[in-house]
């Protein structure tokens, strides 16, 4: 285990005598033989899900770019939105409990918030987690300091706007690493380690003096996901280590 969401706040390598409360969101890596054992005895019956239907609330620019990259992976999507419009298929408030249940929000796997005015999302969420508290809830919002108001509102997934267009524009300027992820929390990275060439992990302590955890290494073609205390790294290899913000800035001053 990476870390966790405690009401929406993401800790790294949380302690083992860690409370997980409902609601706590796991961030885990390991083989998929592994991650179906986890499911098995984290998830109940009711948060298990297919592919399913995905209701798409705000059909806006980001709406349409979220329809798009998911019609292009053959997943159903039903569009809710204040405007009738090509490509809407129910029109209505996305805090109307009818609206929401015409689209399905009962029977969906997951349901997305494109919508551009974040109060108007939070209400959104705490009708959807009324009609339907198993259906996982992904929201945009404007506003940084909203992030924390819709993990309090049930949304299971936040991303900030703002964030995700800096973590982009980083990207694209840091030539010596590649970011991987665009939360808000959670920085993935992937980057040499030279200080570490020749020692075990165990030996680096990433995990006691960073908060970070290497979860894969690749090197040259191969890509080593089975990784633990005792493996050693070499000069070539690239490490992809996950973190928050802070933890990956430590790891950066520390070993890169």
């Amino acid at each position: 285990m990476i870390g966790a969401w405690f009401a929406g706040e993401f800790e790294s390598a949380p302690s083992p005598d860690a409370t997980l409360p409902a609601g706590t969101v796991l961030l885990v890596s390991g083989r998929t033989d592994q991650l179906e054992r986890l499911v098995d005895l984290a998830n109940s019956a009711a948060r298990r899900f297919g592919a399913g239907e995905t209701v798409l609330v705000g059909y806006g620019q980001v709406g349409r770019a979220v329809e798009e990259a998911l019609a292009s992976d053959d997943i159903p999507v039903t569009v809710v939105d204040r405007e009738d419009a090509p490509g809407v298929d129910v029109v209505g408030d996305a805090t109307d409990p009818e609206a929401l249940t015409t689209a399905g929000v009962q029977q969906a796997r997951t349901v997305v918030l494109a919508i551009p005015d974040d109060t108007t999302a939070e209400f959104a969420t705490l009708v959807i987690r009324d009609l339907s508290p198993n259906t996982e809830v992904v929201a945009r919002v404007e506003d940084r300091e909203s992030v924390p108001k819709m993990h309090r509102a049930g949304a299971d997934y936040v991303l900030s706007l703002a964030t995700v267009t800096g973590r982009m524009c980083a990207s694209q300027v840091l030539s010596d690493r590649d970011v991987l992820s665009l939360d808000q929390q959670v920085e993935v990275i992937r980057t040499r380690a030279p200080t570490i060439a020749g020692n075990r992990l165990a030996d680096a302590a990433v995990r006691e003096a960073t908060g970070c955890t290497v979860i894969a290494i690749e090197r040259g073609e191969e890509t080593l996901t089975d990784i633990g205390p005792d493996t050693r790294v070499r000069t070539d290899d690239e490490l992809v280590v996950v973190g928050t913000d802070d933890g990956i800035r430590e790891f950066e001053r520390r070993f890169a």
